[in-house]
């Protein structure tokens, strides 16, 4: 649970269906099934957002009021849909008139089969979330991430409340997404559960040796991973692997990801994986590399 979750609970109660379901396209609010399709052919997001609906949802959940406070300001959306996966964009302009992107969100309704249960479960699926201030700078707390070409907004945590929400508005059974990079991981892992234990436990095995044990900073751990500088038993370094992790609405789904059968396993994985870090690589390669996290990227 986040720490949105009571007010953003509150504000969804407020919200209609047909407030929710409003389109600039729309003749008039009685909506059927059948005029889930705007008048230009174009889809409504996740089929069931228009265009209004999701900016004045997220003008009641303080979205925008969030970005305004991070210099951010005249917001312009755009959603689309390529068969099940769709798109929404945001814009903004800084106080110079320059348009930055902000976020990206690619998301898809999916079937969730897990080994050994005989059913399947409905999750909304996150392809892809970018969150990125394009006018912000990395600095010596917050230095620049693995997949990174900009710093963060800072607002993870609403978005994750947000699709929260959806989950509840659409009926689904939970929200699925891949961990990209170990950081992403860890992050999501405050909230999502890997549907295969295995990886809850590797992911502990990990974050004991990289934040406990050697205490290293969230940067550089990320960056370890990434690098290649963990090595398993055999002295082969570990190629991260993102995989399904989700948070459950469904009573039954929940009980798999939280309950002791879950839980005995990943604590078995974590107690049994051996992994060490190539500290003196680290330290050589940190020293290297760590102006260069102050920066952007650089090439393609």
């Amino acid at each position: 649970m986040t720490r949105y979750a009571a007010k953003y609970r509150r504000v969804a109660r407020a919200l209609s269906r047909v407030e929710l379901m409003r389109s600039s396209m729309d003749a008039t609010f009685t909506l059927t099934d059948a005029e889930l399709l705007d008048k230009d052919g174009g889809r409504r997001f996740l089929d069931f957002y228009g265009d209004e609906g999701l900016r004045l949802a997220l003008d009641r959940y303080g979205f925008f009021d969030a970005v305004r406070r991070r210099g951010w300001d005249h917001f312009t959306m755009h959603s689309h849909a390529v068969d099940e996966r769709h798109t929404l964009l945001l814009d903004g302009t800084d106080p110079d008139g320059a348009t930055g992107r902000l976020l990206e969100l690619v998301v898809r309704r999916d079937r969730l089969h897990v080994e050994g249960v005989d059913r399947a479960w409905e999750v909304l699926t996150v392809d892809w979330l970018g969150l990125r201030n394009p006018n912000g700078r990395f600095t010596e707390e917050r230095l620049r991430l693995p997949g990174q070409d900009a710093p963060g907004l800072g607002m993870g945590e609403r978005v994750l409340e947000l699709l929260y929400r959806v989950v509840d508005r659409l009926g689904l059974d939970g929200l699925l997404t891949v961990a990209e990079y170990f950081h992403n991981a860890v992050l999501y892992s405050r909230e999502l559960k890997y549907v295969d234990p295995w990886y809850d436990g590797q992911l502990t095995a990990l974050t004991r040796l990289l934040l406990e044990r050697e205490r290293l900073t969230f940067a550089q751990a990320a960056w370890a991973v990434h690098w290649g500088l963990v090595r398993g038993p055999d002295d082969a370094a570990i190629v991260w692997r993102g995989e399904a992790m989700v948070h459950a609405h469904d009573p039954e789904l929940k009980e798999h990801l939280v309950g002791p059968t879950h839980a005995a396993r990943a604590a078995e994985v974590a107690a049994h994986l051996r992994y060490t870090l190539a500290r003196g690589e680290l330290d050589e390669r940190w020293a290297q590399e760590r102006d260069a996290l102050l920066e952007a990227p650089t090439g393609p």
